[in-house]
């Protein structure tokens, strides 16, 4: 197989990033008005503590077996959580803010004290979240809640998307990322989608005939089914996830005013701006079919 690169002229881009990674900081730092709609998690293993295999190791032989450390850690995981814009999917069982920081804070402590694992390794591999307007926010048992307002008046919310880009950790980005996020290491989560959705009519309510859906807003179809195109769904996503074809726009247009869809989470100290100079690569591989004899 042979690879053969090709690259454009110099080009910015620039990107939102999450400057926290820390699964429960980040709940605790959403403001009243953001709800998180699902979160992956996970808590690596580790190689640091593995130890050698006593009866295979240099002098007596060429290379050094060793053996792994029996420590506890939790897969990627995808945790959905009760909020106004979503139902999780079928067999999902919801949970709220605070049995989601509750129990992985039980979890952490003993972990860090029972088996000496390092906090650092439980970590967000992604995040979505739904931002509703200030004026349909209440509080139900002490707990913040929206209003049936929202969906009585088909009043507009914002869901982002927050994940992985491998493409930040590059050597030449270093620099800028380490002044976003101090002594963090691992590749952020970037905001890679924005949809602006309108709150539909609650299913949920006696005396409804509608047939229970997942998406608390009106999707593409739906709008144009009730006759109502102002409540089609506007989504932006980044230019290398969208495909043609698929009706969404590009995020980089509107990422300088991404504080309009977000305005409560713009106002945090959560989110930061980046603007990476580089070069789009084009990567060709050649697949052989047969091998000619010569």
């Amino acid at each position: 197989m042979g690879i053969q690169e090709t690259s454009g002229d110099t080009e910015r881009t620039a990107t939102a990033i999450l400057r926290v990674l820390d699964p429960i900081e980040i709940i605790d730092s959403l403001p009243p008005t953001v709800f998180p709609v699902s979160a992956k998690i996970q808590l690596d293993r580790t190689s640091r503590e593995d130890h050698a295999y006593q009866e295979y190791r240099p002098p007596d032989y060429p290379v050094e077996v060793r053996v792994p450390a029996e420590a506890p850690y939790i897969p990627e995981t995808t945790v959905h959580f009760s909020n106004p814009a979503e139902r999780p999917p079928k067999n999902a069982q919801p949970v709220s803010t605070a049995e989601f920081v509750d129990g992985l804070e039980e979890i952490a402590d003993h972990l860090e004290e029972e088996t000496a694992t390092d906090p650092q390794r439980l970590y967000l591999t992604g995040i979505c979240v739904v931002e509703v307007p200030s004026q349909y926010l209440t509080v139900d048992d002490g707990i913040h809640a929206v209003k049936p307002a929202l969906y009585e008046e088909n009043a507009e919310m914002t869901i982002a998307y927050f994940q992985k880009d491998n493409s930040l950790s590059a050597h030449n980005v270093r620099e800028d990322l380490d002044e976003a996020l101090p002594g963090e290491t691992r590749t952020p989560l970037e905001l890679i989608r924005l949809d602006e959705v309108t709150a539909k009519p609650s299913r949920l309510g006696r005396g409804t005939t509608r047939r229970a859906g997942r998406a608390q807003y009106f999707t593409e179809k739906e709008a144009e089914k009730a006759g109502s195109i102002d409540a089609t769904p506007a989504i932006w996503q980044v230019k290398r996830l969208r495909r043609p074809g698929d009706g969404t726009r590009p995020l980089e247009t509107v990422l300088d005013e991404y504080y309009q869809f977000l305005p409560r989470l713009a106002e945090t100290d959560l989110i930061r701006e980046l603007t990476f100079v580089g070069q789009t690569r084009t990567v060709e591989r050649f697949y052989a079919e047969q091998v000619l004899s010569r």
